[in-house]
Protein backbone atom coordinates (compact mmCIF):
# COMPACT_ATOMS: atom_id res chain seq x y z
CA UNK A 1 0.00 0.00 0.00
CA UNK A 2 1.22 3.30 -0.82
CA UNK A 3 0.20 6.11 1.25
CA UNK A 4 0.27 10.00 0.20
CA UNK A 5 -0.21 13.68 1.79
CA UNK A 6 -0.98 15.72 -0.84
CA UNK A 7 -1.73 19.61 -0.41
CA UNK A 8 -2.55 21.58 -2.95
CA UNK A 9 -19.51 13.90 11.54
CA UNK A 10 -30.20 7.04 13.58
CA UNK A 11 -31.75 4.94 15.52
CA UNK A 12 -34.82 2.86 16.13
CA UNK A 13 -34.84 2.29 19.82
CA UNK A 14 -36.99 -0.71 21.31
CA UNK A 15 -38.11 0.22 24.50
CA UNK A 16 -38.60 -3.46 25.96
CA UNK A 17 -40.66 -2.43 29.36
CA UNK A 18 -40.55 -5.61 31.64
CA UNK A 19 -43.28 -5.73 33.92
CA UNK A 20 -42.13 -5.22 37.48
CA UNK A 21 -38.45 -6.97 36.73
CA UNK A 22 -36.46 -4.46 34.09
CA UNK A 23 -36.50 -1.33 31.42
CA UNK A 24 -33.60 -2.24 28.45
CA UNK A 25 -33.13 0.06 25.88
CA UNK A 26 -30.07 0.93 23.17
CA UNK A 27 -28.90 4.03 21.10
CA UNK A 28 -27.27 4.48 18.29
CA UNK A 29 -25.38 7.61 17.25
CA UNK A 30 -25.16 6.78 13.49
CA UNK A 31 -28.64 5.93 12.62
CA UNK A 32 -31.74 4.23 13.44
CA UNK A 33 -31.38 0.61 13.65
CA UNK A 34 -34.31 -2.04 13.36
CA UNK A 35 -33.01 -4.16 16.10
CA UNK A 36 -34.44 -7.63 14.30
CA UNK A 37 -32.70 -7.36 10.75
CA UNK A 38 -29.94 -4.88 12.25
CA UNK A 39 -30.17 -3.04 9.04
CA UNK A 40 -30.80 1.23 8.82
CA UNK A 41 -34.17 2.53 8.23
CA UNK A 42 -34.93 4.88 6.41
CA UNK A 43 -38.24 5.15 7.74
CA UNK A 44 -39.34 4.48 11.01
CA UNK A 45 -42.95 3.07 11.04
CA UNK A 46 -46.53 2.50 13.23
CA UNK A 47 -47.08 -0.88 14.67
CA UNK A 48 -50.29 -0.97 12.17
CA UNK A 49 -49.63 -3.22 9.20
CA UNK A 50 -51.50 -1.06 7.21
CA UNK A 51 -49.73 2.11 8.12
CA UNK A 52 -46.56 0.31 7.48
CA UNK A 53 -46.75 0.83 3.66
CA UNK A 54 -47.69 4.40 3.68
CA UNK A 55 -46.67 6.17 6.55
CA UNK A 56 -43.93 7.04 9.68
CA UNK A 57 -42.49 9.15 11.43
CA UNK A 58 -39.43 10.89 10.31
CA UNK A 59 -36.29 13.71 11.44
CA UNK A 60 -34.53 16.24 9.48
CA UNK A 61 -31.94 17.09 9.48
CA UNK A 62 -30.02 13.75 10.75
CA UNK A 63 -27.10 15.55 12.10
CA UNK A 64 -26.75 18.69 14.27
CA UNK A 65 -23.13 20.68 13.57
CA UNK A 66 -22.50 23.72 15.50
CA UNK A 67 -19.01 25.76 14.47
CA UNK A 68 -19.44 28.70 17.60
CA UNK A 69 -16.91 30.61 18.76
CA UNK A 70 -15.80 30.59 22.31
CA UNK A 71 -18.16 32.73 24.11
CA UNK A 72 -20.75 33.20 21.63
CA UNK A 73 -24.42 31.63 21.05
CA UNK A 74 -25.58 29.29 18.32
CA UNK A 75 -28.80 28.21 17.57
CA UNK A 76 -30.35 25.21 15.30
CA UNK A 77 -33.30 23.57 14.83
CA UNK A 78 -34.72 19.82 13.75
CA UNK A 79 -38.11 19.20 12.39
CA UNK A 80 -40.34 16.06 13.60
CA UNK A 81 -42.67 14.96 11.43
CA UNK A 82 -45.53 12.51 12.04
CA UNK A 83 -46.83 10.78 8.65
CA UNK A 84 -49.13 8.15 10.51
CA UNK A 85 -52.85 8.76 11.45
CA UNK A 86 -52.09 8.15 14.94
CA UNK A 87 -51.21 11.06 17.53
CA UNK A 88 -47.63 10.42 19.00
CA UNK A 89 -45.85 11.86 22.04
CA UNK A 90 -41.86 11.92 22.37
CA UNK A 91 -39.63 13.47 24.98
CA UNK A 92 -36.34 14.85 24.06
CA UNK A 93 -32.97 14.65 26.12
CA UNK A 94 -29.58 14.58 25.65
CA UNK A 95 -27.17 11.86 25.94
CA UNK A 96 -23.37 12.04 26.15
CA UNK A 97 -20.98 9.11 24.94
CA UNK A 98 -17.57 7.97 24.11
CA UNK A 99 -16.68 5.65 22.05
CA UNK A 100 -14.33 2.35 22.38
CA UNK A 101 -10.78 2.53 20.84
CA UNK A 102 -11.77 1.15 17.53
CA UNK A 103 -13.93 3.71 17.33
CA UNK A 104 -17.59 1.77 17.62
CA UNK A 105 -19.13 0.64 20.28
CA UNK A 106 -20.76 3.39 22.48
CA UNK A 107 -20.62 3.69 26.38
CA UNK A 108 -22.37 6.29 28.24
CA UNK A 109 -20.54 9.59 29.73
CA UNK A 110 -21.56 12.03 31.88
CA UNK A 111 -22.54 15.81 31.17
CA UNK A 112 -19.00 16.64 33.33
CA UNK A 113 -17.07 14.91 31.24
CA UNK A 114 -14.41 17.73 28.76
CA UNK A 115 -15.84 16.42 25.50
CA UNK A 116 -19.86 16.14 26.56
CA UNK A 117 -21.61 19.06 24.61
CA UNK A 118 -24.47 18.62 26.75
CA UNK A 119 -23.82 20.84 29.59
CA UNK A 120 -23.70 23.51 27.09
CA UNK A 121 -27.02 22.88 25.28
CA UNK A 122 -30.59 24.03 25.76
CA UNK A 123 -33.65 22.69 24.16
CA UNK A 124 -37.38 23.71 24.04
CA UNK A 125 -39.36 22.04 23.83
CA UNK A 126 -38.15 19.30 25.87
CA UNK A 127 -41.48 17.29 25.39
CA UNK A 128 -44.03 17.27 21.88
CA UNK A 129 -47.02 15.71 20.94
CA UNK A 130 -47.50 15.58 17.39
CA UNK A 131 -51.27 15.27 15.80
CA UNK A 132 -51.33 12.67 12.75
CA UNK A 133 -50.06 14.55 10.35
CA UNK A 134 -48.38 17.18 12.13
CA UNK A 135 -44.53 18.94 12.62
CA UNK A 136 -43.30 20.37 15.09
CA UNK A 137 -39.76 22.35 15.33
CA UNK A 138 -37.45 21.45 17.88
CA UNK A 139 -35.01 24.42 19.22
CA UNK A 140 -31.80 23.60 20.12
CA UNK A 141 -29.43 26.42 21.53
CA UNK A 142 -25.63 25.79 22.25
CA UNK A 143 -24.34 28.31 25.01
CA UNK A 144 -20.43 27.84 24.45
CA UNK A 145 -18.19 29.57 27.40
CA UNK A 146 -15.65 31.95 26.95
CA UNK A 147 -12.87 29.42 28.71
CA UNK A 148 -10.76 26.89 27.60
CA UNK A 149 -13.47 24.04 26.88
CA UNK A 150 -14.89 26.69 24.51
CA UNK A 151 -12.02 26.04 22.08
CA UNK A 152 -12.21 22.15 22.01
CA UNK A 153 -14.52 20.33 20.03
CA UNK A 154 -17.67 18.17 22.01
CA UNK A 155 -20.03 16.34 21.45
CA UNK A 156 -23.35 14.63 22.43
CA UNK A 157 -26.66 13.04 21.48
CA UNK A 158 -30.05 14.11 20.82
CA UNK A 159 -32.80 11.67 21.78
CA UNK A 160 -36.27 11.75 20.45
CA UNK A 161 -38.06 9.24 22.27
CA UNK A 162 -41.55 7.99 21.84
CA UNK A 163 -43.69 8.32 25.13
CA UNK A 164 -46.36 5.39 25.27
CA UNK A 165 -49.25 4.15 27.99
CA UNK A 166 -48.78 1.11 29.26
CA UNK A 167 -52.36 -0.75 29.78
CA UNK A 168 -52.74 -3.14 32.22
CA UNK A 169 -51.43 -7.22 31.65
CA UNK A 170 -54.29 -9.65 31.91
CA UNK A 171 -52.55 -13.11 32.83
CA UNK A 172 -54.94 -15.83 32.62
CA UNK A 173 -55.08 -18.11 35.93
CA UNK A 174 -52.81 -16.51 37.75
CA UNK A 175 -52.03 -16.93 41.41
CA UNK A 176 -49.82 -15.21 44.21
CA UNK A 177 -46.26 -16.54 42.80
CA UNK A 178 -47.05 -16.13 39.44
CA UNK A 179 -44.06 -13.62 37.37
CA UNK A 180 -45.54 -12.07 34.54
CA UNK A 181 -43.69 -10.68 31.33
CA UNK A 182 -45.09 -7.70 29.32
CA UNK A 183 -43.79 -5.91 26.47
CA UNK A 184 -44.68 -2.33 25.05
CA UNK A 185 -42.86 -1.26 22.00
CA UNK A 186 -41.64 2.42 21.22
CA UNK A 187 -39.66 4.10 18.42
CA UNK A 188 -36.80 6.83 18.92
CA UNK A 189 -34.30 8.64 17.43
CA UNK A 190 -30.44 9.45 18.21
CA UNK A 191 -29.23 12.77 16.63
CA UNK A 192 -25.55 13.09 16.81
CA UNK A 193 -24.64 16.76 18.25
CA UNK A 194 -21.20 17.94 17.90
CA UNK A 195 -19.50 21.45 18.29
CA UNK A 196 -16.20 21.78 16.22
CA UNK A 197 -14.75 25.97 17.14
CA UNK A 198 -13.17 27.45 14.43
CA UNK A 199 -9.52 26.88 15.45
CA UNK A 200 -9.56 23.26 15.70
CA UNK A 201 -7.74 21.33 13.23
CA UNK A 202 -10.99 19.07 10.86
CA UNK A 203 -8.46 17.79 8.08
CA UNK A 204 -5.99 15.70 9.49
CA UNK A 205 -7.47 12.35 8.71
CA UNK A 206 -4.94 10.15 7.49
CA UNK A 207 -5.59 6.46 5.85
CA UNK A 208 -3.67 4.04 8.35
CA UNK A 209 -4.18 0.76 6.03
CA UNK A 210 -5.59 -0.26 3.07
CA UNK A 211 -6.28 -4.08 2.15
CA UNK A 212 -7.95 -6.33 -0.80
CA UNK A 213 -10.63 -8.87 0.56
CA UNK A 214 -11.31 -11.74 -1.69
CA UNK A 215 -14.57 -13.12 -1.83
CA UNK A 216 -15.63 -15.54 0.57
CA UNK A 217 -17.89 -17.67 2.31
CA UNK A 218 -18.04 -15.28 5.10
CA UNK A 219 -17.59 -12.21 2.63
CA UNK A 220 -20.15 -12.09 0.29
CA UNK A 221 -18.03 -9.54 -2.02
CA UNK A 222 -14.41 -8.97 -3.18
CA UNK A 223 -13.62 -5.39 -1.36
CA UNK A 224 -11.46 -2.61 -0.43
CA UNK A 225 -10.65 -2.33 3.48
CA UNK A 226 -9.29 0.93 4.60
CA UNK A 227 -8.60 2.22 8.73
CA UNK A 228 -8.69 5.77 9.03
CA UNK A 229 -7.33 8.13 12.09
CA UNK A 230 -8.21 10.78 13.00
CA UNK A 231 -4.83 13.23 14.32
CA UNK A 232 -6.16 16.59 14.59
CA UNK A 233 -8.04 17.88 17.56
CA UNK A 234 -11.55 18.71 15.99
CA UNK A 235 -14.45 16.31 14.30
CA UNK A 236 -13.35 14.97 10.95
CA UNK A 237 -16.30 14.95 8.96
CA UNK A 238 -14.97 13.70 5.01
CA UNK A 239 -16.12 12.73 1.71
CA UNK A 240 -14.38 9.40 0.07
CA UNK A 241 -14.45 7.56 -2.45
CA UNK A 242 -12.96 4.58 -4.14
CA UNK A 243 -11.30 4.77 -8.33
CA UNK A 244 -10.19 1.61 -9.92
CA UNK A 245 -7.87 0.97 -12.63
CA UNK A 246 -7.69 -2.26 -14.91
CA UNK A 247 -4.10 -2.46 -15.36
CA UNK A 248 -4.70 -4.28 -18.58
CA UNK A 249 -7.12 -2.39 -20.47
CA UNK A 250 -6.70 1.23 -18.73
CA UNK A 251 -10.41 1.31 -18.18
CA UNK A 252 -11.16 3.55 -15.17
CA UNK A 253 -13.91 3.41 -12.89
CA UNK A 254 -14.83 6.15 -10.07
CA UNK A 255 -17.22 4.95 -7.44
CA UNK A 256 -19.90 6.89 -5.23
CA UNK A 257 -18.93 9.32 -2.92
CA UNK A 258 -19.75 8.59 0.54
CA UNK A 259 -19.35 10.60 3.86
CA UNK A 260 -18.19 9.96 6.98
CA UNK A 261 -17.15 11.60 10.52
CA UNK A 262 -14.38 10.54 12.80
CA UNK A 263 -13.70 11.60 16.89
CA UNK A 264 -10.44 13.38 17.36
CA UNK A 265 -7.97 10.57 18.50
CA UNK A 266 -10.39 7.33 17.07
CA UNK A 267 -10.04 5.41 14.07
CA UNK A 268 -12.66 4.19 11.75
CA UNK A 269 -12.60 1.11 9.33
CA UNK A 270 -14.55 1.78 5.93
CA UNK A 271 -15.00 -0.86 3.32
CA UNK A 272 -15.80 -0.55 -0.31
CA UNK A 273 -17.74 -3.86 -1.72
CA UNK A 274 -16.44 -4.39 -5.48
CA UNK A 275 -19.30 -4.89 -8.26
CA UNK A 276 -19.75 -8.51 -9.00
CA UNK A 277 -19.32 -8.21 -12.71
CA UNK A 278 -15.82 -6.41 -12.45
CA UNK A 279 -13.57 -8.68 -15.11
CA UNK A 280 -10.81 -10.63 -13.59
CA UNK A 281 -7.39 -9.47 -13.42
CA UNK A 282 -5.20 -7.10 -11.90
CA UNK A 283 -6.04 -3.76 -11.24
CA UNK A 284 -4.93 -0.55 -9.31
CA UNK A 285 -6.98 0.80 -6.68
CA UNK A 286 -7.10 4.31 -5.51
CA UNK A 287 -8.64 5.50 -2.23
CA UNK A 288 -8.85 9.18 -1.54
CA UNK A 289 -10.29 11.46 1.21
CA UNK A 290 -11.61 14.82 0.28
CA UNK A 291 -12.04 17.59 2.92
CA UNK A 292 -13.84 19.65 0.43
CA UNK A 293 -10.62 21.60 -0.79
CA UNK A 294 -8.74 20.35 -3.75
CA UNK A 295 -5.66 21.18 -1.79
CA UNK A 296 -6.35 18.96 1.01
CA UNK A 297 -6.45 15.30 -0.04
CA UNK A 298 -5.41 12.10 1.24
CA UNK A 299 -4.94 9.16 -0.36
CA UNK A 300 -3.93 5.84 -0.62
CA UNK A 301 -2.94 3.18 -3.47
CA UNK A 302 -2.48 -0.70 -3.80
CA UNK A 303 -2.42 -3.26 -6.60
CA UNK A 304 -4.25 -5.92 -6.20
CA UNK A 305 -6.30 -9.05 -8.60
CA UNK A 306 -9.34 -10.09 -9.24
CA UNK A 307 -9.54 -14.31 -9.88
Amino acid sequence: MKINNMKNNNLLKLCLTIYALVLSQGYSAQSAIDTTTKKPLTETTTNDTQDQKTSGVSISPSMIRFNAKAGTTQVKTIKVNNQTNKSMSFQILLQDFGLSSDGKTESAKKPDDKYSLSKYLNISPSFIELKPYESKVITITANIPNNEFGYIAMWTNLVIDQVTERGKMEVPNATPKTIALGITAGMGFAIQVSQNPPNVIINNVEITKMNFQNHDVKNKADAINLKVKNQGDGIGYCLYYLELTNLATGKLRKFKVNQFGVLPGYEKEISFNLPAELPKGKYSGLAVIDFGDSGQLQTAELEFTIQ
